[in-house]
Formats: structure tokens, sequence, C-alpha cells
């Protein structure tokens, strides 16, 4: 079976039962610090090596093959290599002939990227195999080929492998050098797998060392870096690192959350090797708290899950760990069949630990069963597989003491030739000087912080009083910016009474005309009606009837008319509900174009200008809030007329200068501004004049709240900022266009909804 991990660029296919024999515990001793050694290998290995069967990619190449000039193609080399990659740790054996060849065919396409690729795989293959020093040779050819193409991205990987071979090789010193060579450069070339990949082996050697806090500090990296790309395979492989060093440190308990989290993750995942592997692991925790039971029921999950799966390494550990609980428990013909069972498939796998563990194991259980030529035997293999072990365990220990050793020659030798009493003497004298030093210190801090408190607390007070005041000028503020927009409001209702007051005018001149005229014809039908039957002229008294009813009829109209006219100054006038309805826009325009006229004449008896309306008769209806919409016009179209009075008026007059103020109305589909890119229909309404233009230096400050050209005490400011805002409300756009001393075009761009 294997184990997929998925990496921020490739996914690898990794064979678990090699995986699993860097990862056992022993009783009392753990060699699976090298925690995950052979993955972390692998990781490194930066071509896209795609979760694909060998068989499926064999059939890849295959087609690919099909293309004349294939063996230089980079897609089929590419694909050789992760072939290669997959071979060399699933059956080394085999992939060192096909290697041989993928060498070869890489330097004949002079694709040196790929012939690096190559001789790093052939270095793996032969790491997986035992042999260090030859894999070595490879690695570092594969070195010296990504040192001289322009791609560096290869040489962190490649430097990292070969400090995983220092490292089986017992050289600690040339192995962390590779390591923190790896990690700069995974860093100047952003690929954070290698890093948290160095990250880990540098925390392994420092587990080794017994330097255990070190090794916490590592392992906190590289979980970090896993967070932040969100592998969460490989989170649960740090978190499990973390808690096996808290074991080691005799923390069970700290241990224990570290391997739930990673126990936790592997269940949300759904992965059987991991369910397996933090299963096992949190069973050892629990033997180390002596809860037996909940040790039992995690090592039968284990050995459920590799049997299932063909996990060869930790059924056997999980076996005789089960084992060891029933010894515990005095259950020892149960014990023995675990025992046996699990040594069984460690001498399948030649596991060497797990081997030992078990014959340690039977050798107690046959002496409480009084079994004593047995228990001899296996205690003699005990010893056997033991002392292997503490050999290799000795060589390695040998080389780090022999590079602790040369590190701290030279200071020994400075401290031998020195005078330890006079040392010892000054050491003391400067203690105590420092020890007075910082007594004086901190007495004078003290101070110096009481001052500061006092200080800080009368700016705190400070700041509150300057708050308060803020408050207060925020709240004036507010209430003034009130008042000035209700001022624009009934400087703009002023301005609509006078022109409402101008055209109300003349319907009421109607009526009173007619009235005259139809009281006059009443009377002569009275005269009419007063002569006898004989004289009186019956079709005159008709004619004079239907006169009547025609002025009555007129009456109406004009009446009508006035009562349109007062209605639409109370909507104007009173506070809008918000409320939007179907409204005839090409009306609404028509009648504030002429009512902004009349208002200003009122005011203003030397103003005359021409204004004319352009409205498209098939403008539909538009979803709008009449008084809201009705400000808005009235606004821009005063502001027209002002701005064609002032070149008109006085000594400043312009020879054959016409004031001219246009209105018109069209239908627009595309986007608001006219530019086209969005769907939708609108309503434009244009608002020109032929005054003065506006400067492009304040045309883009137009729209700002008080901002105004005109004289002081002439304006608020708020006009045109409120009428952008009222169109803004409405989903539409208000805009301008000008040019100085041609004119200003004001365009309103409402949605039909």
């Amino acid at each position: 079976m294997t184990l997929k991990f998925d990496l921020s660029y490739s996914k690898i296919s990794i064979n678990y039962n090699l995986l699993m024999k860097v990862r056992y515990r022993s009783y009392g001793f753990k060699l699976g610090r090298v925690s995950f050694l052979v993955f972390f290998i692998l990781v490194i290995f930066e071509s896209a090596v795609q979760s694909q069967t060998i068989e499926k990619l064999k059939a890849e190449l295959e087609s690919l093959a099909e293309k004349p000039g294939y063996s230089k193609d980079t897609v089929y080399l590419n694909k050789a290599n992760d072939l290669g990659f997959m071979l060399a740790e699933s059956n080394p054996d085999s992939a060192f002939v096909y290697l041989d060849k993928q060498i070869l065919m890489c330097r004949e396409a002079k694709y040196k990227k790929g012939e690096s690729e190559a001789l790093k795989i052939y270095g793996n293959a032969l790491q997986n195999k035992g042999d260090f020093v030859n894999s070595l040779e490879y690695y570092k050819d594969a070195l010296s080929i990504a040192e001289s193409i322009p791609d560096d991205r290869l040489i962190p990987g490649i430097l990292n492998n070969i400090g995983l071979v220092y490292f089986n090789l017992g050289n600690y010193a040339e192995a962390l050098g590779n390591f923190f060579e790896a990690i700069k450069g995974a860093e100047n070339t952003g690929n954070l797998n290698v890093e948290a990949a160095a990250l880990n082996n540098i925390a392994m050697i420092y587990f080794e060392q017994g330097k255990l806090e070190e090794a916490k500090s590592k392992y906190l990296e590289m979980l970090a870096i896993y967070s932040q790309i969100g592998n969460q395979g490989r989170m649960i492989l740090a978190y499990n690192n973390i808690g096996d060093v808290a074991l080691k440190q005799n923390k069970p308990l700290e241990a224990l959350e570290n391997i739930k989290i990673a126990h936790a993750s592997s269940l949300a995942l759904q992965s059987p090797e991991f369910i397996e592997m933090t299963s096992r692991t949190m069973a050892d925790i629990y033997v180390a708290l002596d809860s037996i039971d909940k040790a039992e029921f995690l090592y039968r999950q284990s050995i459920a899950i590799a049997k299932e799966k063909g996990y060869g390494v930790p059924y056997s550990h999980s076996l005789i760990g089960l084992a060891e609980l029933f010894y515990r428990k005095g259950s020892y013909q149960e014990a023995l069949v675990y025992a046996n069972e699990g040594l069984e498939q460690a001498n399948k796998m030649n596991q060497i630990m797990q081997q030992r563990n078990a014959h340690e194991l039977l050798a107690k259980i046959n002496e409480k069963e009084n079994d004593y030529v047995e228990a001899l035997n296996n205690f003699k293999l005990f010893k056997q597989y033991n002392d292997s072990i503490n050999n290799a365990q000795g060589q390695r220990l040998a080389a780090t003491l022999e590079a602790e050793y040369e590190f701290s020659k030279k200071t020994l030798e400075f401290e031998k030739a020195s005078l330890r009493q006079w040392w010892l003497i000054f050491s003391a004298f400067i203690g105590l000087f420092t020890f007075l030093v910082i007594l004086f210190m901190v007495f004078r801090n003290r101070n110096k912080l009481d001052k500061a408190y006092q200080i800080l607390k009368g700016k705190n007070i400070e700041i509150e009083t300057k708050n308060e005041k803020l408050e207060n000028a925020l709240d004036q503020l507010k209430s003034t910016q009130l008042q000035l927009i209700q001022s624009e409001k009934m400087a703009s209702l002023g301005e609509l009474t006078a022109g409402i007051a101008h055209e109300i005018q003349n319907p009421l001149n109607f009526v009173n005309n007619f009235s005259e005229v139809s009281s006059e014809l009443i009377e002569e039908i009275e005269e009419e009606r007063a002569k006898s039957q004989e004289t009186r002229d019956e079709t005159l008294v008709s004619e004079i009837l239907e006169d009547i009813k025609q002025n009555l009829k007129k009456i109406n109209h004009h009446g009508n008319r006035a009562g349109s006219i007062v209605k639409g100054m109370l909507e104007h006038s009173r506070t809008s509900t918000g409320e939007k309805v179907l409204t005839d826009i090409n009306a609404l325009a028509d009648e504030y174009l002429r009512l902004s006229y009349h208002g200003i004449r009122a005011k203003d008896k030397s103003f005359n200008a021409d204004f004319k309306a352009d409205l498209d008769p098939k403008l539909p209806k538009v979803n709008v809030v009449p008084q809201d919409i009705g400000r808005v016009l009235l606004n821009l179209i005063n502001n027209a007329f002002q701005a064609t009075h002032e070149p008109s008026k006085g000594s400043q007059s312009l020879e054959g200068f016409k004031p001219l103020v246009t209105v018109s109305s069209r239908l627009w589909e595309g986007s608001p501004s006219g530019a086209g890119g969005s769907d939708g229909k609108w309503v434009q309404i244009s608002i020109s004049d032929n005054g003065p233009g506006i400067p492009d230096a304040i045309k883009d400050k137009i729209f700002q709240p008080f901002f105004t050209t005109k004289p002081t005490g002439q304006g608020t400011g708020l006009g045109l900022s409120l009428s952008y805002d009222i169109v803004k409300a409405h989903g539409g756009e208000l805009t301008v266009k000008s040019q100085v001393e041609k004119g200003s075009e004001f365009i309103v761009t409402l949605p039909i909804q």
C-alpha cells in the first residue's frame, strides 16, 4: 500500500512500509527520532510528480514515445523522471537500470535540469538501499549540474538530501551545514516545502543529541510553514513529532495534547495511514500514563488498519505493544500469542528494533510461565539484537562527541592557560558590581516610571477634556450643517414660490375674464327674456347659452390648472416620504423650467433669457420620488439661468449675446456615462446653457458640500451637493460637461426599472 501526501505543487506516492521503517519506537528508546527521514528525502523532489500509478505513467510514456524525436522532448524526459522517482521508492534495484538509460538520454538531449534530477533520483535509490557513500557521489554530481544552470530552484533540495546522507553516516556537523544551506536557498527561491523538510531534519539531529528544546523549536517552525501553505497531512506529522519530544521530556500530558490534534486531523482526512500512525503513537503515550484500557483499544485499532492495508512495521509495533499490555495485566497466554505474531512480522520486515523488543518480552513471558529454557533462548536473542543496536548508537554518539570535542578544544586550552583563582575573584567582583548596577538602574527606572505615570495620567485627563470639547464642536457643526441644508431647501422653495405666483396669475386672469364675460352674457339673456314671446330671439338665447357653457369649461380648465400648480407647490414644500411612483419626467421638467424662469423674473425684473424644451415624446415613465427629482431639476435650471444672466447684464453684457437655457430628454441604452459596457435602459435629462462655463480648476469641486462660486450671501454651496446625493440615491448619475466661454451642460441619468 502507498501513502499519498499532498504538496503545494505536486502529489507524491510513497511506499508506506519503507516510510515506517524509520518511525518505530522501543521501550525506553526511540530510534524513530529520524521522524520520517525517508519522507523528507522525497518531499523536496521539485518535479511535478502526479499521483499516478507506475502503470499509468508507463502508458503515458509509451504514448509520448510514438512521436518522432521524443527522446529529446522535455515533457517526455520529465515524465520519465517521475517514473524513475516512483521506481526508486518502490523497487530501487529495477530503478538503477532504468535511471542509467534516463541519465544518458538527458545528456544526449543536453537537458541539464532533467539530468540533475535523474542523478538526484539515483541518489535516492542508493540511499533507500543503504548505500550512503555512493548516493553522496550522485548527489554531488546533481548539485554540480544544478549550480551550472540559471534555475537555482534545484539546489536547496539536493543540499537537503546531501545533509541526510551525512546524517546517516553520523557526521552531524556536515549534515547541519547542508541543512542550513538548504534553508537559506529555499528562502531565496520561495520553496516552503524544502525549508520545512530541512527544519525537520535539523530537529531530528537535535533530538538525537538530547537537545530537546531546540528540536521542539524547529518542529514548531516546521508546523508554522505547513499551516501557512495549508498542508494538513504534513501538519499531522509536525504535531506527531512535537508529541514525541514531549514524551521524551517525560511530559506525557503535553505529548497527548499534540497527538490528539494529529489524530483528529487524521480522522478528518479519512487517511488510514495517518489514523494508524497516530493511534499507535497515542497508545504508547497512554502506556506511559498507565491508561491500559485506552492503550489496548488504540493498539487494536492500529493492528486492524495495518493488517488490512499491509503496513508491516506498524503491524509488528502494535502487536508487540498489545502483548506488553497483556503481560502487565497478567494475561500471559494472550501476551505470548501477540508477542509471537509481532516477532513473526518483525522477522519478515527484518526490523532489528522490533525483533529485539519481541525477544525481550518473550523472555519475560517464558519466565512467568516457568519455561526457563525458552526464556534463556529468547534472552540470548534479545542480547544479540540489543548489542547490535547499541553498537550503532555508540558509533553515532561517538561521532557527536568527537564533533563537540573539536569545537571546544581551543576553549579548554585557553582556560588552562589562565589563572583560575584570579578569574574566580575577578568574576565575583564583576558579579557584585553588576548586581549593584542593576539595583541602581531598577531604582532609577522605578522613579522614572512613577513620573511617567503621573505625566501620562495628566495627559489622559487633558485628552479627555479635549475630546469633550471636540464632541461639543462636532454636535454644533452637525447642527449648523442641518440649518444650512434647511436654508438651501427654503431658498429653493422661495424661488419656486415666486415662479408659482407668476405662473398662477395667467389661469387666474383667464378665470376672471371668462367670469366677467359670462356675467355680461347672462345679462343679455335676461334682457332677451324680458321681451314678449313674439319679439324674443330664441336662436340668440341658445347661442349665448352655448357661449356661457364654453366659458364655464374654460374657467374649469384654468381653475384646474391653478389647482395643479398649487398642488405641485405643496408637494415640493413638504418633506419627502421617500416613496417612489411612476412619474412623467417630461412633464416634471417642462413645469420646473417655466417655474424657475418666472421665479427668477419675480425677484429680478432686469432678468431676461430665452428657454426651450426639447423633450422626447416617447419617453417612458420612471419610478422616482417626484419631490426629490423636482428639487434636482429646479436647482440645475436655476443655476443655468443665473449663469446666462451674468454675461448679459449691465456693462458686462456682450454684443450679440442671447441668453438661452435648453432642457432636453432622451432614452439611452448602455452605461449611465454613455461609454457602454453594461446592459440597461436609462432616461437622460440634460440642462444646458450658453453661459461662461466652468473652469477646469474647479470642475472637480462643484459637487462638494459648501463649495460655491456665488458671491457671499447668495448661495449655501449645498444645491449641487444635495442634487448629486439625490440622483445617486435613485441609482443614477449626475455629470457635467463644460467649456469656458461656451457654456455648461448638466446631465441627470436615471434607471428605468
